[in-house]
């Protein structure tokens, strides 16, 4: 069962508080039973072991937003090298799927068609096996 950040922290207090009673206990000498030790310390253990999978769920959450975020960054960059002509994008010489970076925001690569023509090129997405045909040879 996952645990969100604000119910971790909350368990922290709770188990504090646990050890604030026991000191408190402690300090004016009340006696307590070997029950009543036993119950606060497998308490305390629960709450500390709820924390611990709290703090665990967050940090790996932290990591998968963090790696989305570097994706993002890096496609940002990526498209931001694009120049368009002829109703593809062009990167280094090689056109890109339009609808591939349009819609999913992925930079897939033309594969060139082997065809003879005199002008132009036809070029297809591997993905959508869509065929775009350029009026020019690149």
């Amino acid at each position: 069962m996952p645990i969100d950040i604000a119910a971790g922290l909350a368990l922290s207090k709770n188990a504090l508080d646990i050890v604030m009673a026991v000191r408190k206990a402690i300090r004016e000498k009340k006696k307590l039973t070997d029950e009543e030790i036993r119950d606060y310390l497998e308490t305390l253990q629960d709450k500390l072991v709820d924390v611990k999978t709290a703090l665990m769920e967050a940090d790996e959450e932290n990591r998968s937003l963090k790696a989305q975020l570097a994706e993002a960054k890096r496609m940002v960059d990526f498209g931001a090298e694009f120049t368009t002509g002829e109703g593809l994008y062009w990167r280094e010489k090689y056109p890109y799927c339009p609808t591939c970076w349009d819609i999913d925001r992925k930079a897939v690569r033309l594969g060139k068609v082997p065809l003879d023509m005199d002008v132009g090129e036809i070029w297809q997405c591997p993905i959508h096996q869509v065929q775009h045909v350029t009026q020019q040879r690149h």
